[in-house]
């Protein structure tokens, strides 16, 4: 999975009119600044399109002060295809809504809609495409801002099976 193009609104530090960040034609890329400037919400935006978890207690909380709600688009290149992941999320008194679209784009430009009828049946189709669930990507590809011995924190039995997923074994 090679990320191509991230937009945020409303997500963490970053406001209404965010410039979408583009990662097309890059092979490495760096993330400097002070602290608090936002790198760690990059990465928390991208964890939070393809499976709705950042480091957040709450998915509220990742919502910008004084807005309602937010929105992160992932545009990603698997295999010579290119998806589109859009996860919005609405601040609610009791529970927010979320929604959850994924798309794959055609020959001619357009969308084609990958969704499912539910939010898990959406998510389950991301997770057939990427063929990597959150637990295996924060265990391997990816540390989190102040869980970087979240793999080898683990139960033996654990670790395990996240290096059977890694390796495609299970």
């Amino acid at each position: 999975m090679v990320p191509e193009k991230l937009q945020l609104r409303n997500f963490m530090c970053y406001g209404e009119d965010v410039p979408p960040l583009q990662f097309a034609g890059l092979h490495v890329a760096c993330l400097s600044g002070q602290n608090g400037a936002g790198k760690s919400a990059l990465l928390d935006a991208l964890t939070w399109a393809l499976w709705g978890k950042a480091r957040a207690k709450s998915d509220d909380d990742l919502i910008t002060l004084g807005r309602e709600e937010m929105e992160v688009v992932l545009e990603f290149l698997l295999d010579n295809q290119l998806y589109r992941v859009i996860r919005r999320r609405k601040r609610g008194k009791r529970a927010g809504m979320t929604t959850l679209d994924f798309q794959a784009r055609e020959h001619d430009g357009s969308w084609r809609r990958l969704s499912g009828d539910t939010i898990s049946e959406t998510q389950a189709e991301i997770n057939r495409v990427l063929r990597i669930e959150y637990d295996t990507f924060i265990n391997s590809a990816f540390l989190i801002q102040g869980r970087a011995d979240e793999f080898t924190g683990r139960k033996p039995a654990e670790r395990k099976q996240v290096l059977a997923d890694i390796l495609g074994l299970s």
